[in-house]
């Protein structure tokens, strides 16, 4: 069996996921993505919100294709928050990805019963239909509604993202809403000593 991935999860959009696997823990930068047993455990760990399809001829996203889609989609999501314009070759990179794997709806026989709707991904391996979801879900972020809703996380020494989903929301997580709390209280103690 695999090692767990030991990074951050937070039932984000993928595109936000992948951003947060350069995360931060007890002051130090981690890159979850740093091996090839870093990479699959990421991969297995967000399996089942990837879809189906592809050929197993690569089952799996080179390591350097991972890590080149996680620098684009880093800077695209960073540069969004910002307000700026995400630069054409960043955006142009994310679409190159997202092009690996053409889907379609398609419709599949069934024996002894009636079609269903699938999808064809016109010969594309495993590895270029994860890649394309990824790529894919990052476009989705960035030209759609949940844009406005794009926030970096407000704790001290946090890096991560996350989408706002209640309108009191600043923190990725319980746990840097506490570490923020807890630095306000702290500074607010050294101010009145």
């Amino acid at each position: 069996m695999d090692a767990p991935y030991p990074g951050p999860l937070r039932d984000e959009p993928l595109a936000i996921e992948l951003h947060n696997t350069l995360y931060a823990a007890n002051g130090a930068a981690i890159d979850g993505l740093a091996d090839g047993a870093g990479a699959a455990a990421w991969l297995d760990a967000v399996a089942t919100r990837l879809p189906a399809g592809g050929s197993a001829r690569r089952p799996a996203p080179s390591l350097d294709d991972l890590v080149a889609l996680r620098t684009a989609v880093r800077d695209a999501l960073t540069t969004s928050l910002s307000g700026e314009p995400v630069p054409q070759p960043t955006l142009d990179a994310i679409n190159a990805v997202s092009a690996r794997a053409p889907r379609s709806p398609a419709a599949v026989w069934q024996p002894g019963g009636a079609p269903v709707a699938g999808t064809d991904v016109h010969g594309a391996t495993r590895a270029d239909v994860i890649l394309a979801a990824l790529a894919g879900d990052a476009i989705d972020l960035l030209t759609g509604p949940r844009r406005a809703d794009l926030r970096a996380c407000g704790a001290p020494g946090c890096v991560l993202m996350f989408l706002k989903d209640h309108p009191r929301r600043e923190w990725c997580s319980n746990a840097c809403g506490n570490r923020a709390r807890q630095a306000r209280h702290y500074q607010r103690g050294r101010r009145n000593s």
